[in-house]
């Protein structure tokens, strides 16, 4: 029995922190996302060349591109929703044909695999949001889009 106590006093508080930590976006960024999709662009052509997929201001920069293109006169919030939707669904079931990506992206990189299993309905829904309003580009006065570095 104290074993079983003391056990408890060292395991609980540990599971009680990882819980809160896997509530902070940051953190599930870092967990879900880093592995793969670099914050912004490589800071040398050898970086470069070890990425694995495209970098996540990039990816974003065309999903919120492709979604106001789809969407003419969309507001800001809605834009948001409906982009966060989308990575939703194409977390768990990607495809080439629901992007906007370039075709050297899909030359380069391939399909993203699916993260059914990998990555939760509750993160996803503390995440996106976050990495949407990270990493969203700015749109310009001529309606182009500009990378967020």
């Amino acid at each position: 029995m104290k074993i079983f106590k003391l056990a408890s006093l060292v395991v609980l508080p540990f599971v009680a922190i990882v819980a809160k930590d896997v509530r902070k976006p940051e953190v599930l960024f870092q967990q879900k996302c880093q592995m793969c999709h670099m914050d912004g662009l490589p800071k040398n052509k050898k970086i470069a060349n070890k990425m694995v997929s495209p970098t996540m201001n990039y990816t974003i920069k065309n999903l919120v591109w492709g979604m106001d293109s789809e969407h003419d006169g969309i507001s800001e919030n809605e834009l948001k929703k409906i982009s966060v939707e989308f990575m939703k669904d194409y977390l768990y079931y990607p495809d080439r044909k629901k992007t906007n990506c370039e075709d050297i992206s899909f030359d380069k990189f391939g399909v993203m695999p699916s993260l059914k299993g990998f990555i939760a309905e509750e993160e996803m829904d503390v995440l996106l949001p976050w990495v949407y309003d990270k990493f969203k580009p700015t749109k310009q006065k001529d309606g182009s889009w500009a990378l967020k570095e």
